[in-house]
């Protein structure tokens, strides 16, 4: 199972969606609070969609995982970003061919432009209309068949860390093992990256260099 950031350009979260009082685009790593959206500090380009990032950013608040950060554009649809790396790419095919009738499950993500989109199992704001964004029973339902649940990826901080926050609603966390030398932690947000280790450590989800895993 492998999961594709599939961003627009024009996004929630991206730099060209908003404004400065002046104008200006936020710099990327900016956090955009509502507080800052309601003293009219930022505000998006596109004035018709006042309302809709206003109740997104109380909406992100209220479930206290993030705030809004600004992100330099990065996956874009149908570029470079978006695709795996060549190399995992054919070991992934190569996993293909050496299973006859199995094709890889590759999981698009974040597509909406009015929502970030870290967990590979729900939106960060669920939008009621859009199914893509809502929680994606039938791969919890697929991962539930495992007795191990290996992940790897980027980014420790967001992306996993969200998937496997929603993962363990469903599935117990000790099935649940995190190669600790395959993902990373947003630089800058190291400090998120460790507290989650910590509380989902304590959870039961395990946490182990690549070349030590053991499998009962």
């Amino acid at each position: 199972h492998i999961t594709l950031d599939s961003h627009p350009t024009y996004h929630i979260a991206h730099p060209e969606f908003w404004m400065d009082l002046s104008g200006n685009t936020p710099k990327p790593f900016t956090i955009i609070k509502h507080q800052d959206f309601a003293k009219g500090l930022f505000s998006p380009k596109n004035p018709s969609l006042h309302q809709a990032v206003e109740e997104y950013l109380m909406a992100l608040e209220n479930r206290g995982r993030y705030n809004l950060c600004i992100w330099p554009p990065h996956c874009l649809t149908a570029t470079w970003g978006h695709c795996v790396d060549e190399k995992i790419w054919k070991t992934a095919h190569d996993w293909e061919l050496s299973h006859v009738g199995k094709n890889v499950n590759y999981i698009k993500k974040a597509s909406n432009p009015l929502t970030e989109h870290y967990s590979a199992i729900q939106a960060e704001v669920p939008d009621p209309n859009d199914v893509s964004t809502r929680i994606n029973f039938a791969f919890i339902d697929k991962l539930k068949e495992y007795e191990h649940i290996i992940i790897a990826g980027e980014a420790l901080s967001h992306c996993v860390a969200n998937t496997i926050r929603d993962l363990c609603v469903y599935i117990p966390a000790y099935r649940m093992i995190v190669l600790t030398d395959c993902t990373s932690n947003v630089v800058g947000f190291e400090d998120v990256g460790k507290e989650f280790i910590s509380e989902f450590r304590a959870k039961g989800v395990q946490f182990v260099d690549s070349k030590n895993i053991v499998l009962d």
